[in-house]
Order: structure tokens, then C-alpha cells, then sequence
């Protein structure tokens, strides 16, 4: 994954997070009952937690490419340091 597509997706969060705390706020001003709006939190508190869960996930998955990528290019420059002793030698 680019730097630029890391970037976007970080702002893609940022404003989903920000949208479910807005939606949040304008629950807790509208005009119903205590009920109705108790069921619209628990509903968007659960949207908000799977959109946390799907974030750590890419974030963990994330990781784990770039981990991949460093020990693929760890391995490379031993190699390359094996070759140029055994070269000298």
C-alpha cells in the first residue's frame, strides 16, 4: 500500500468517526422518546464499534505486509554481505 492511499484511508476514518459522533450529538437533540433514542445509540455504538474493529484489522494487516517487506529486505542485504565476503575471501 502507497503512502498516498495510507494517508486517505486515515482521513476516510477520521471522517467516519467524525460523522458517528455528530450522528451521536444530533440524536441526543431530536425531538423523540428516551426509548427510541436509547435504541438509536445502541445501534449506532454498534456500527461504530465494527467500524473501529475494520480499522485495527487493515491497520494489523497493514503491519503485517510492511513486516513481510522488511524481513524480505533484511534477507536480501544478508545475502548481499554473504556474496561480497565470500567474494573478498
Amino acid at each position: 500500500m502507497s503512502e498516498g492511499k495510507s494517508s486517505s484511508r486515515s482521513g476516510l476514518t477520521t471522517f467516519a468517526v467524525g460523522a458517528l459522533i455528530g450522528a451521536g450529538v444530533a440524536l441526543l437533540y431530536a425531538p423523540q422518546s428516551g426509548k427510541e433514542t436509547r435504541k438509536l445509540l445502541v445501534k449506532k455504538g454498534k456500527l461504530l464499534r465494527d467500524k473501529a474493529q475494520d480499522t485495527v484489522e487493515n491497520a494489523q494487516e497493514y503491519i503485517k505486509d510492511r513486516k513481510a517487506g522488511l524481513i524480505a529486505a533484511f534477507h536480501s542485504g544478508e545475502e548481499i554481505v554473504d556474496h561480497a565476503r565470500h567474494k573478498r575471501s
